[in-house]
C-alpha cells in the first residue's frame, strides 16, 4: 500500500481504537478500580518511567533493524497492555499495564515518524503529520460513540474492544505496511553493543551541535512536567468538584462522550487552521507558533483551575486541548526538518524520553499537591511549569534569525 495513504488510514483506525479505549478509561480507574488522585498520578508516573527507560533502546533498534517492525510491535504491545486492565482492575495491575503500555509506546514514538519520512520524504511527511492529525480527530468521533454505547453495558467493555482493535491493527500492518527506503544495519552490526552505541552517540552529537535542538529538548522536558497534571487529574477534578447536568434518561457516562467528542471537534478545527495557515517550511515562524500554542495552553489551564462553573471549566479544557492538538504535529514537523536521517528514530526517541522524564518528575509533585492541598491548586501549579519555555523559544528564534 502507498505509504502516505497507509499512514493516514492507519491513523484513522488507530484513532477509533484509541478513543474507544480511553474515553472512559480514567472514569473506569476512579469508579471501578477506586483510585484516588495520588494513585491516578502514580499510575501515570509508572507509564512515563517505562517510556523513559525504553525510549532510547527501542529507538536505536528501530534505526538499526527495522522501523516498520518496531511500529508493528508497538501497536501489539500497547493493545495487550490495555487489555489486562479490564481483567484485573486493581491499582497494582493497572500500574503494571501502564508499564507495558509505555514499553509498547516507545516502539512507536520515534520509529513511526522516522519510517514515514524515509518512505515519502520530509516535505510530504510533515504534511502527513498535520493531515493525519485532522483525520484522527474526525475518526475519533466514531470511537467515542462506540465507547459510550459499550459503557452503558459495562465500563470495561470499551477498553477491551479498543485494545483488541489495536491487536488487529498490528496484524493489518504486517500485511500492508511497506519499507522500501530504509537501510538496515548488517547482521553483524546488530549484534554488537558498539554499533548501537555509535548510533546513539551520533544522535547526541547532532543535538549538541545545534543550540536550537538543545533548547527544544528543554521545552519538551517542561511540557512533560506540565502534561501529567492535566492528563491525570482533570477527570477526578470534574467528578469530585461538579455535579454533572442531567441528560434525560442518559447517565453521567454520556457526559464523558460529549466532552471527548467536542474535544475532537476543537482539535480538528485547530489542526485544520494550522494546516491551512502555518508555513511548515518557515522554521522561524513555526517556532513563534509553537510558543504561542504553549502560552495559550498554560493560560487556559490556569483559568480552568480558578474559574467556577461546569461549562466554564469545560470551555477552558476544550481550548487547552485544541492548542495541544495543533502543537503536537507542528512540533514533529519542526523537529523533522532538523534531524539527520541516519539517527532520526533515535533522536525522536530522545525527545520522547525528555517528555517522559518531565512527566515522571512532575507527576508525583502534582499528585502530592492534589492530595494535600486541592486538585485545582495542583492543576494551576502544573500550568506554571510551561512559563519557562518562553525564554527558550526566544533563544531559539534568535538562533534561527542569526542563520537567516
Amino acid at each position: 500500500m502507498d505509504s502516505y495513504r497507509f499512514y493516514l488510514s492507519a491513523r484513522a483506525f488507530y484513532a477509533i481504537c484509541w478513543t474507544t479505549m480511553v474515553t472512559v478509561n480514567l472514569v473506569f480507574m476512579v469508579e471501578v478500580a477506586g483510585l484516588d488522585p495520588l494513585q491516578m498520578v502514580l499510575v501515570g508516573t509508572a507509564l512515563e518511567f517505562s517510556v523513559f527507560l525504553f525510549e532510547i533502546p527501542t529507538g536505536v533498534v528501530a534505526d538499526m533493524v527495522s522501523r516498520r517492525l518496531s511500529v508493528i510491535i508497538g501497536h501489539l504491545v500497547v493493545g495487550l497492555g490495555f487489555l489486562i486492565i479490564v481483567i484485573w482492575p486493581t491499582f497494582t495491575v493497572i500500574v503494571l499495564s501502564q508499564i507495558i503500555w509505555g514499553f509498547g509506546y516507545t516502539f512507536i514514538s520515534g520509529a513511526y515518524a522516522a519510517w514515514l519520512t524515509s518512505e515519502i520524504g520530509v516535505e510530504r511527511a510533515n504534511e502527513a503529520f498535520l493531515r493525519g492529525s485532522q483525520i484522527s480527530h474526525a475518526a475519533s468521533l466514531i470511537g467515542i460513540v462506540l465507547a459510550i454505547s459499550l459503557a452503558h453495558v459495562s465500563l470495561a467493555l470499551p477498553i477491551a474492544a479498543g485494545s483488541v482493535g489495536l491487536v488487529v491493527l498490528s496484524v493489518g500492518m504486517m500485511c500492508l505496511m511497506r519499507e522500501d527506503h530504509f537501510q538496515a544495519a548488517t547482521p553483524d552490526q546488530r549484534e554488537t553493543w558498539a554499533a548501537m552505541q555509535e548510533v546513539f552517540l551520533s544522535g547526541v552529537k547532532a543535538i549538541r551541535g545545534r543550540p536550537v535542538l538543545v533548547s527544544m529538548l528543554g521545552i519538551t522536558l517542561m511540557f512533560g512536567m506540565f502534561s501529567e497534571g492535566i492528563d491525570r487529574l482533570f477527570t477526578p477534578y470534574l467528578i469530585e468538584g461538579y455535579e454533572f447536568p442531567t441528560l434525560g434518561e442518559l447517565n453521567s457516562v454520556t457526559w464523558w462522550g460529549i466532552i471527548a467528542a467536542i474535544s475532537s471537534l476543537f482539535g480538528l478545527a485547530a489542526t485544520t487552521i494550522a494546516r491551512r495557515f502555518v508555513d511548515l517550511k518557515n522554521q522561524l515562524r513555526l517556532t513563534h507558533v509553537l510558543s504561542l500554542c504553549l502560552l495559550g495552553v498554560s493560560g487556559s489551564v490556569l483559568l480552568l483551575a480558578n474559574v467556577e462553573g461546569f461549562y466554564l471549566v469545560l470551555a477552558c479544557y476544550w481550548l487547552m486541548g485544541a492548542l495541544r492538538s495543533a502543537y503536537g504535529p507542528l512540533m514533529s514537523a519542526w523537529l523533522n526538518r532538523l534531524l539527520p536521517e541516519a539517527a532520526r528514530a533515535t533522536l525522536f526517541s530522545m525527545y520522547g524520553q525528555a517528555d517522559a522524564m518531565g512527566q515522571s518528575f512532575g507527576g508525583p509533585v502534582v499528585g502530592l499537591l492534589a492530595k494535600n492541598v486541592t486538585i485545582g491548586f495542583a492543576l494551576g501549579a502544573s500550568a506554571l511549569a510551561l512559563l519557562p519555555t518562553l525564554p527558550l523559544f526566544n533563544r531559539m528564534a534568535r538562533n534561527l534569525e542569526g542563520k537567516s
